[in-house]
């Protein structure tokens, strides 16, 4: 009987992992691009997003020191808006530590909703 129970839930699990990963549709290059380039052309962000992972997250570079991480996220988050992005997370890193050290130092995050 335990066995039984074990096979639903692992089935159960696959079903909603599923039924998650086709639910969401992933940014178009078009969109993505758009994005880049709005945010280029704020002097917050000298350089063109570090990446972006599963078109849920979209990590940015400043200069620490230079700019306040936090009030950098919350920027991105309006830009992703004005774009028709929702549901990104933005995770903003230390630009010159990359460049410099390789040395990926995460100074903020904001959840974009």
């Amino acid at each position: 009987m335990k066995r039984i129970i074990i096979i639903i839930l692992i089935a159960a699990c696959v079903g909603v992992t599923w039924y998650i990963s086709n639910l969401t549709e992933p940014l178009s290059p078009q969109t993505k691009s758009a994005v880049e380039n709005a945010l280029l052309e704020l002097e917050e962000f000298p350089a063109r997003p570090v990446w972006w992972q599963d078109d849920s997250v979209l990590a940015i570079g400043v200069v620490a020191g230079q700019t306040n991480p936090h009030h950098a996220a919350d920027k991105v988050c309006k830009v992703l808006a004005a774009k028709g992005v929702s549901s990104v997370s933005v995770e903003v890193y230390d630009i010159v530590k990359i460049q410099k050290e390789d040395e990926w130092r995460k100074l903020a995050s904001s959840a974009c909703r």
